[in-house]
Order: C-alpha cells, then sequence, then structure tokens
C-alpha cells in the first residue's frame, strides 16, 4: 500500500505546483514542495523493502470469464529496485536543479514528479495488463512533450512512426497473452512460456531500441538536464523492468545467438556514439541504448539479476554522471568512483552482471566485451570533462548539490552490496570479464584523446552503417513513394473524372471475375 501512497504524493506534488504556479505564489515555494514530496515519496518506497514480496490488486475487472486478469502490483526484489532507483533519480534532480537557477523551474520539477510517479507505477506492474497501461501514460506524455518541442509539420511523420514502433511493442505483449492462452494459462510475471517469452524480449527490445536498432525521436530532443534526463530513463527504466521479468526463461540456443548478435550489434553502436559524444547529455540516447542492450543480452541468457544490474547501473550511474554539471577539481573522485562500481569488476557493486557470461560459452561474447569496454571508456572521457555549468551557487546550495550526487552513488552502492553474488555463483568467464573490459577502456580512452588524428567523418560513416540508418532512409523513402502513388490516386477518384475511373474498375473487375467462373 505504501507504494500507492508514494505515487499518489508525487502526482499530488506536481499538482499542488500547477496550482501554485496558478495563484502566483512565491517561486522558491515550488522547490520546497518539490524536494519534500520527493523526500517522502524516498521513504515510503524505502520503507518498502524490509517486507518482501507484496501483491497489491488495484481493481476487478468483471465479468471475470473475460477478464481472468486484473492491474495489479507485484513488488518483489526487482520492482523495488527498480521503483528506488527511480524515487532517488527524482529527488536527486530536484538537489542538483539549485546549482543551476536558470535550469531549475516548476515546469521541470511538476513534470519529473508526474514522470516519476508513471514509471513507479510500470516497474511495480504485476502483470502485462497493467504494465500496458502504464506504458499507454507514459507514451501520452512522452506525445504531449513531442508535439509541444516538434511544432513543424514536416517532423509529424516522425512522431507517427515512433509511436507506430511503440503500439507494436504493446501489441507484441498482447500476443504474448495470447500464446499463454492458447495453452491453458493466463500470462502474469509469475508464469512465463517459452513461446510468449520470445514475444516479450521483442516488445521491450523494440520499445528500448535494440530489436532493432533505433533511437526513439523523445531521446534526440534537448530537453534541458533534469527534464531531459527524467523524460528518458523513466520509460527506459519501463522497458527494463520487462526484460528482468522474461529472464527467467532461458532461450534456445539458436535464439539466444540471434538475441546476442542483435545486442551486440547495438552496444557497439551506442558504444562508439557514447565515447565520440560531445558531452555526456549529446551522448544520452548512445548511453541508454548500450545499457538497455547489455541487459537484453543479460535477459536473454536467462540472468535476471545480472539484467537488473546492468539496468540499474544505466539508471543510477548513468544519472549521476548527466547530474554532474558542476565541475570542481575535489568533486572529479564522485563519478569516477560510479565508473569502478558499473565496471563488473570482482567485488564492486555490478558483479552481477558478469553473469551475462555464463556457460555455454558463444562468439557473441566477443563484441559484447568491446561494446562494454566503448561503455567505460566513454563514461571515463565525459567524467574528465572540463566543462562548468555552476551560475555562482550560494552556500547552501554547495551542500545541497553534492547530496543529490552521493545520493545516486549511495543507492548504487546499497543495491550493490543487497544483491552481492557469492563467488561460486559467478561463472570463470565472468571474473575476467571486468578486468578484460577495464583494460580496454583504458586504452580506448587515450586513443579517444586522439579524435583529431581521425577523419572527421570516419566515426559517421562507421555509426551509420552499424545504425541501419541506411537501411531505414530506404525504408522511409519507399513509404513516402506509396504515400505519393496513393495521393495521385485519391486526386483522380476525386476529380470530376473519378466516376469514370470508378466506372472502368469496376468494368475490368466485373470482366475479371466473369472470366474465373
Amino acid at each position: 500500500m505504501l507504494i500507492v501512497i508514494s505515487i499518489v504524493i508525487l502526482l499530488i506534488t506536481s499538482i499542488t505546483m500547477l496550482i501554485m504556479e496558478m495563484a502566483k505564489l512565491r517561486y522558491r515555494f515550488h522547490w520546497t514542495i518539490a524536494a519534500c514530496g520527493a523526500l517522502i515519496a524516498w521513504l515510503l518506497i524505502l520503507f518498502v523493502g524490509s517486507d518482501l514480496p507484496q501483491t497489491l490488486a488495484l481493481l476487478t475487472w468483471q465479468p471475470e470469464a473475460l477478464f481472468p486478469v486484473s492491474p495489479e502490483l507485484l513488488i518483489d526484489r526487482f520492482s523495488w529496485s527498480y521503483a528506488l532507483a527511480l524515487a532517488t533519480l527524482l529527488f536527486s534532480v530536484i538537489l542538483t536543479d539549485t546549482v543551476k537557477n536558470s535550469g531549475a523551474d516548476w515546469k521541470s520539477w511538476s513534470g519529473n514528479s508526474a514522470f516519476i510517479a508513471l514509471g513507479i507505477f510500470a516497474v511495480t506492474a504485476g502483470n502485462p495488463i497493467t504494465l500496458l497501461l502504464a506504458w499507454m501514460a507514459i507514451d501520452i506524455i512522452e506525445l504531449m512533450i513531442l508535439f509541444s518541442n516538434l511544432p513543424q509539420s514536416n517532423m509529424r511523420e516522425k512522431v507517427v512512426v515512433t509511436f507506430t514502433a511503440r503500439t507494436f511493442s504493446s501489441f507484441l505483449v498482447i500476443v504474448a497473452g495470447i500464446l499463454s492462452a492458447a495453452q491453458g494459462q493466463d500470462l502474469t510475471f509469475l508464469s512465463i512460456s517459452n513461446e510468449a517469452s520470445v514475444a516479450l524480449l521483442l516488445a521491450a527490445g523494440l520499445r528500448l531500441g535494440v530489436v532493432p536498432i533505433h533511437i526513439p525521436l523523445t531521446q534526440s530532443l534537448p530537453l534541458g538536464r533534469g527534464l531531459g534526463t527524467i523524460s528518458r530513463l523513466v520509460p527506459t527504466a519501463a522497458g527494463l523492468i520487462l526484460l528482468v521479468r522474461t529472464a527467467s526463461v532461458q532461450q534456445p540456443n539458436d535464439l539466444t545467438t540471434v538475441f546476442l548478435g542483435l545486442a551486440a550489434i547495438a552496444l557497439i553502436y551506442g558504444g562508439v556514439s557514447w565515447l565520440s559524444a560531445k558531452d555526456q547529455l549529446d551522448g544520452q540516447p548512445a548511453w541508454i541504448l548500450s545499457m538497455a542492450a547489455l541487459s537484453l543480452a543479460s535477459a536473454v541468457r536467462g540472468e535476471p539479476l545480472a539484467s537488473m544490474s546492468w539496468g540499474l547501473s544505466g539508471l543510477l550511474g548513468g544519472g549521476l554522471l548527466f547530474l554532474f554539471s558542476a565541475r570542481n577539481r575535489w568533486m572529479i573522485w564522485i563519478p569516477l568512483v560510479g565508473l569502478i562500481a558499473m565496471s563488473a569488476l570482482p567485488y564492486t557493486p555490478n558483479w552481477n552482471g558478469a553473469k551475462l557470461y555464463s556457460q555455454p560459452f558463444n562468439i557473441m561474447f566477443i563484441p559484447i566485451l568491446l561494446g562494454q569496454a566503448l561503455l567505460l571508456a566513454g563514461y571515463a572521457r565525459h567524467a574528465l570533462h572540463s566543462q562548468n555549468d555552476i551560475d555562482t551557487p550560494e552556500r547552501w546550495i554547495k551542500l545541497i548539490y553534492p547530496l543529490g550526487l552521493f545520493l545516486l552513488l549511495g543507492i548504487l552502492f546499497s543495491l550493490g552490496l543487497l544483491f552481492s553474488p557469492s563467488a561460486q555463483t559467478i561463472p570463470l568467464l565472468g571474473w575476467f570479464a571486468g578486468v578484460i573490459a577495464s583494460g580496454l577502456a583504458v586504452l580506448l580512452f587515450f586513443w579517444a584523446s586522439h579524435w583529431k588524428a581521425i577523419p572527421p567523418d570516419w566515426v559517421a560513416r562507421v555509426n551509420s552503417f552499424i545504425s541501419f540508418h541506411w537501411l531505414y532512409k530506404g525504408i522511409w523513402a519507399l513509404y513516402r513513394f506509396i504515400g505519393r502513388i496513393l495521393g495521385i490516386f485519391t486526386r483522380l477518384l476525386e476529380g470530376e473524372g473519378g466516376i469514370i475511373w470508378a466506372i472502368l474498375i469496376m468494368g475490368l473487375l466485373y470482366s475479371y471475375l466473369a472470366r474465373m467462373n
């Protein structure tokens, strides 16, 4: 019940700030309301962790024969970890926003609170029906963001394509339910058949941009540091939780290789884009894509803890770097500690991620290790970036800002310690995977410092080929060509000669049917 209360508090916080703005109250009150709401929700979710697992029925649909599964929440170690990560991310965004007054406003805080509330609802969904409802709510907010930031009519087509992909991912979840019903069982996250798991993996991969590889349009919009981070990581968490749920079913060897290959392509593309990005905000979409690929690869291997570990590293470790705007020398160690925490080295918080490399050995482990190294090298490069976004904050802000970063780092280490694996459960390659990836990352980091020695368009060409942009452009050109043909045909039928054309077509059709008889 505390989870529901925390979601309601965040929604009330968002609405309260909207009412306060309409009442023209003082600006400073907005930050206080946002911070208090985020803190209360964070404490409630933290307290929920003492009593796991829990199942909460939201409502019962009638008739039961037509709706055998009703919306419910499932709070276990997986959903609780993601819910805590999202609540921590919100609280950290509000704390770190104070360091730059020009980037902190009530609109972003109100939107962030609502977004996180929906994200918590999504990650704690107890069955696919509840998850679909959460996806729908998140998509509606994303659609509002898209149309408010893309007033040009020529971009509306891309919006349609983006949400067509989202709709198709939801359709795949429905297909998984149909496959389960054909076997005489209801689709829940506690019982997933092999056939349904494939559809769910495809649904999550499509929503995250991994299968097929693409970056959703919302991840390419310049939305600022706080709102941009929240609006990109919340839909990501809503897709990552489905990967963790599906990881309980290990795929056949032939499908495993196919999924690992697709994940490796997305990981290499994302890793190169992340390493070559101008800064951490410019490379945000590439980071999300790469961490989602690692989580997908772990789910395919049947390792839910590894999938969750990579997902939490992407949310908390990535959020730490995205919010690291004050580049004081004495604070540079904070993201570097976060880098170590995500390295998958033995006895680090992300050591569970090394279970991705469990037996049997797969040839796709090689490009995945390379992609992991690209991520670590890019993280180090952006962490050591010299840019400073401080607007000469007051003394109290200098205390609150580091607290927001420490909070992300502390939760990342705490969750890693809570779910720390035993040495016997780590595969042999897992003991060395982090070492190999870290060693390659060091070499790539120094190589990245000499980007100027590389032809300027080389990285762009490689990324364009790996990301299949050339293929998507061809498909898009074909789509527009067919649209023009249909437009010409429509204009012919709507014109003065439309009746003649209709009679001619009917005559040809009648002649064809008469010949068939």
